[in-house]
């Protein structure tokens, strides 16, 4: 995808006032936008459909600024691939006050449950859906993914108990937690702290660690993260 593409998509999903499709033939994939329904509220996403399907699919949940251009170059290299991806816009459902009270998460989480069940009702096995967000999305996809979503497999990217405390989980599906070796922001020891947590309570859970990475990943690091992502979802999806 060229970067006027990228930055036109980038405006369809996270303006306001542009709701509508746009669509960018592709050798290996086509992306469009488009919107589906949360607990009632338009939550508008980018759709990577590949052409050569594997059968998989990937929902994707940004960080604290929104839908950037690194989230949707990890899409492509994922429909590249063969995966199926859903990118949604999840402060539609609510405004990130910083605060982030209870029901805000809760509505968030929704939006990622409802994103897999969009891809289940678009034909896609449940078995073969997996959920992955960075920073709060990765909180957001993982505790939601472990509570009522029918997701397969969750993978959370730069995370830790310094975004949320997490819930009790609900599911024990396969979790592979990617922690930034130099993460000032949420820190390592809040990594494994998230995942210390996790293993109590029986859940599945591996953890990666991104050697030299900070919380900001360079090209050359979301790079590694999509290659540890993608050996896990084909090793848990496919």
């Amino acid at each position: 995808m060229t970067a006027t593409r990228r930055r036109l998509l980038m405006a369809a999903v996270t303006t306001p006032f542009l709701v509508g499709a746009v669509r960018a033939q592709q050798a290996a994939f086509s992306v469009e936008t488009l919107t589906f329904e949360s607990r009632g509220k338009p939550i508008r996403a980018a759709l990577y459909t590949p052409a050569q399907p594997n059968g998989a699919a990937v929902v994707f949940l940004h960080g604290s600024g929104g839908i950037g251009p690194a989230y949707l170059t990890l899409a492509e290299q994922f429909a590249v691939e063969g995966f199926k991806v859903l990118v949604p816009a999840y402060y539609d459902a609510a405004a990130d006050d910083g605060v982030r009270p209870e029901p805000v998460m809760d509505a968030w989480r929704a939006v990622g449950s409802d994103a897999v069940d969009w891809m289940i009702e678009s034909g896609i096995d449940r078995r073969r859906i997996g959920i992955m967000g960075y920073s709060l999305g990765s909180y957001v996809a993982v505790d939601g993914a472990l509570g009522n979503s029918r997701a397969a497999a969750a993978i959370g990217v730069a995370g830790g108990w310094d975004v949320y405390v997490p819930r009790p989980p609900r599911r024990r599906i396969p979790v592979l937690i990617l922690q930034s070796e130099n993460d000032t922001h949420v820190s390592p020891e809040s990594t494994r702290r998230w995942v210390e947590f996790l293993r109590q309570a029986d859940v599945p859970v591996r953890l990666q660690v991104l050697r030299g990475a900070g919380h900001l990943y360079t090209p050359a690091q979301w790079q590694e993260v999509h290659r540890m992502a993608s050996d896990f979802f084909k090793r848990t999806l496919l």
